[in-house]
């Protein structure tokens, strides 16, 4: 049995339906009650509602599994001590394997949420538990959600520069490595980069617009405008401070990562942005 935390998130999705794919057992382990029809509809064997933030939560979720798939709550208060919860419970349980899925670089403590993980990081691997760390790019799902209003306004927006590079990367590609990674002793002890290929705004407009058959331009989002839209969907004060320092960094330096890793373990190049442009236009459907 493997346990996948934060299961019913947009991660925890994609891990739960590819570990169900392969046939392998899950137990989901999600904060809300209302969790747990998602959690059983994508196919997880047992559900468990807790908080990682709980010792005694995360003690009960682990009891019994083999390996853990920990996701933490991205932007979380409680980063260290959602891990420290884990490892331990991990420590007490003799689980096999842990695979942690962390973020590309977590040594910029100019980004705090990749920071905070680099202690996570540090403290799994002084656990003596047999570990796989999976440092992972930003997901090219994650402009889904505005597809819609980019192509009614002919604008792709982010609030950081259009030549800035990003090593994008396919969550299900994330997925599908994740799978390959979990109980294989190949990758215990190990900390893999899971990025595609760099990719600036630039880039992705023309791609868009070659694809899409329609002119897609780039342009860069205002950060005061980017946190208002953020504030006014709910995003909380702590989520909007790790964002005011994001962008900027992400404005100068991009976030890059080498592909090669992600390749050697799916056996196959990582996917392409454009490749993930088709597949997406393939399937979408306006909302009515």
């Amino acid at each position: 049995m493997i346990l996948v935390t934060c299961a019913t998130g947009k991660t925890g999705k994609a891990i739960i339906k590819a570990l169900v794919s392969a046939g392998r057992p899950v137990r989901a382990m999600a904060r809300q009650e209302s969790s747990k029809e998602i959690a059983k509809e994508m196919g997880a064997t047992e559900v468990f509602i807790g908080d990682l933030a709980i010792k005694e939560d995360v003690l009960r979720a682990i009891e019994g599994v083999s390996a853990v798939y920990y996701i933490a709550p991205n932007m979380d208060p409680n980063e260290r001590l959602n891990g420290d919860n884990v490892i331990a419970a991990c420590q007490s349980n003799n689980v096999s394997h842990l695979v942690f899925h962390s973020v590309l670089h977590t040594q910029i403590e100019a980004l705090p949420h990749h920071w905070e993980r680099h202690f996570v990081e540090q403290s799994i691997l002084n656990s003596k538990v047999p570990f796989t760390i999976l440092q992972v790019g930003s997901y090219m799902q994650n402009m889904i959600p505005l597809w819609g209003k980019m192509l009614e306004s002919g604008t792709h927006r982010m609030a950081y520069d259009i030549d800035a590079p990003m090593s994008l990367v396919d969550l299900d590609d994330v997925a599908e490595a994740a799978t390959k990674v979990l109980g294989n002793n190949e990758y215990k002890n190990g900390i893999f980069e899971l990025a595609g290929p760099s990719i600036t705004l630039l880039e992705k407009s023309k791609i868009l617009t070659s694809v899409l058959g329609r002119n897609i331009i780039a342009e860069k989002e205002s950060l005061p405008n980017f946190l208002e839209h953020g504030k006014a969907i709910g995003l909380n004060e702590f989520t909007l401070s790790i964002m005011a320092k994001m962008f900027p960094y992400y404005d100068e330096h991009g976030l890059v990562g080498s592909d090669k890793p992600l390749g050697w373990i799916l056996g196959r190049p990582p996917t392409t942005f454009e490749a993930f442009v088709r597949r997406i236009d393939e399937f979408y459907t306006p909302p009515s």
